[in-house]
């Protein structure tokens, strides 16, 4: 039978969830590849300045051709990406939601302008941006990825596993979507479905440290914090391991997590 937990529970494993830093993938969604080139932080060394000045000179050109014509759909969404990528992720919604007020059926539009808006806060803004993506057609398993996300951050969970479903068919097994699948398991209860599913995304070569943390994660809400160690060691190293299993420890033991867990075990 499934573990399941009660509703109280799950927020509490929400709580624990953002405490921790073991939160739904929202980031690790997949950006969509820029056409504008490769656009990365900026920082204090000589590479770094003049990657910045090259990223500065590629939204100059993109916001020219925007001022030219802001109705153009195709320039739009390259200078909100390019906003987008330099971290001017507000500027970068504002020319999304002009652009779609031009192009409202665009589905490309409403996909990116919904993953900026989940990027910021998933909810139900970038829930509604995002529905109308999938009604235009939208062919962006990050939109669905990031959809589903919404989805739980407002407790939708069965909901938020049909978008996780939607962005699997359109990218199958990818790590960041079952990664975001285990953890809205986690969130609906369904603590030893969400073990499978992340031990799944884990196991792909291109999974990325997020997805062994929220293993580890609910790893740690069964009480088997040797295999939280474990995952987590992958990444930290064996000291680092150690220090966060502590810590989820004492996390659970605050909230009496696992004790709730346990007694909740064979119910569903």
């Amino acid at each position: 039978m499934l573990l399941r937990v009660s509703r109280s529970r799950r927020s509490r494993i929400a709580m624990l969830a953002a405490t921790t830093a073991l939160a739904l993938t929202l980031t690790a969604c997949g950006q969509k590849r820029m056409t504008t080139g490769s656009l990365a932080g900026s920082g204090g060394s000589p590479q770094a300045q003049a990657q910045l000045a090259k990223n500065n000179s590629i939204v100059e050109r993109w916001a020219k051709a925007y001022k030219r014509d802001p109705k153009d759909a195709k320039v739009a969404l390259g200078y909100a990406q390019a906003l987008d990528a330099t971290g001017r992720g507000d500027e970068a919604a504002g020319v999304y939601a002009d652009a779609v007020g031009h192009n409202p059926n665009d589905a490309e539009l409403l996909s990116a302008f919904g993953r900026v808006l989940a990027k910021r806060k998933p909810g139900p803004q970038a829930i509604a941006v995002l529905e109308r993506a999938d009604q235009a057609g939208s062919r962006d398993w990050s939109a669905y990825s990031a959809l589903g996300a919404s989805y739980d951050s407002v407790g939708r969970h069965d909901d938020a596993q049909d978008a996780y479903k939607k962005a699997l068919a359109l990218k199958p097994d990818e790590p960041a979507i079952l990664s975001n699948m285990g953890l809205s398991q986690a969130l609906a209860g369904d603590i030893r479905g969400a073990q499978q599913t992340l031990e799944r995304a884990s196991a792909k070569p291109m999974a990325e440290p997020q997805v062994r943390q929220n293993l580890a994660l609910v790893y740690g809400m069964q009480g088997k914090f040797k295999e939280a160690e474990a995952e987590l060691a992958k990444d930290l190293g064996p000291a680092q391991a150690q220090e966060n299993v502590r810590y989820m420890r004492k996390m659970m033991s605050q909230n009496n997590s696992w004790d709730e867990i346990k007694k909740s075990r064979g119910r569903g």
